[in-house]
C-alpha cells in the first residue's frame, strides 16, 4: 500500500514529465483533444506498475520529490497553452523568474558547505523564514506577481499538512529542475528580446 506523501511525490513526477511533454507537443499541429489523451494516457501509465514500482519511482527516485512550485509553474503552463490566462508581460516573467535563482544561490552552495552556515535549517519551521516568505508574497502581490504570491502560499500550506515525507520548507519551495529553468530562462531572456528586435 502506497502512502499518501509517496502518492503526492509519485503524481507530481508523473504530472511533471506528461505535462512537459504535451507542452512540447504543443508546438506541433496537434489538437487540444489529441494532447489532453497524450498526457491523460502517459499520467495513469507513469503511475501503474512496472515491476515492484510505478513507473514515475524510477526518475522520482533521481531527482526528488519536485516543489509544489514546479507542479504550479506546469500547471499554468499547461493552463496558458489551453488559452486560459492572459498573457504574462516579459519584465513580469524575468522577474518572477529571479526569485527561485537567487533562492537557489541562496540555498545550495551554502548548503554544499560553502560556508559555515547552512540556510537549509530555516526550512525547519524558523519562523524569521515563515515571516520572510510572507513579506515576500506580500511584495508579489504589490508587483503584480499572482504566481509567485500563489506558489508560496501553497509551497507553506503543503508543508504544514505534511504532504511530502520531507519536513523542511525549502523541499515545497524550489527544487534542482525549477533552479536550472529559472537560470537558463533568465539567461535566454535578453537574447529572445534582441530577436523580437529585428
Amino acid at each position: 500500500m502506497i502512502n499518501p506523501s509517496d502518492l503526492c511525490g509519485l503524481g507530481g513526477v508523473a504530472l511533471t514529465i506528461a505535462g512537459t511533454l504535451v507542452l512540447m507537443l504543443g508546438r506541433l499541429p496537434f489538437s487540444r483533444r489529441v494532447l489532453l489523451g497524450v498526457g491523460t494516457l502517459l499520467f495513469v501509465l507513469l503511475l501503474l506498475p512496472f515491476g515492484d514500482l510505478p513507473l514515475a519511482a524510477y526518475p522520482r527516485g533521481m531527482v526528488g520529490d519536485l516543489s509544489i512550485s514546479t507542479l504550479l509553474l506546469v500547471l499554468y503552463a499547461l493552463a496558458r497553452r489551453g488559452g486560459l490566462g492572459a498573457p504574462v508581460d516579459p519584465a513580469r516573467r524575468l522577474l518572477a523568474l529571479l526569485i527561485p535563482v537567487l533562492g537557489a544561490l541562496l540555498l545550495y552552495p551554502l548548503a554544499l558547505g560553502a560556508a559555515y552556515y547552512d540556510p537549509y535549517r530555516w526550512g525547519f519551521g524558523e519562523p524569521a523564514f515563515l515571516g520572510s516568505l510572507l513579506v515576500l508574497s506580500l511584495l508579489a502581490i504589490a508587483a503584480r506577481l499572482p504566481l509567485v504570491a500563489v506558489a508560496i502560499s501553497l509551497a507553506v500550506l503543503a508543508w504544514a499538512a505534511g504532504v511530502y515525507e520531507s519536513r523542511n520548507l525549502w523541499d515545497y519551495l524550489l527544487d534542482p529542475l525549477l533552479a536550472l529553468y529559472a537560470f537558463a530562462a533568465c539567461l535566454r531572456a535578453p537574447f529572445a528580446r534582441r530577436a523580437k528586435a529585428y
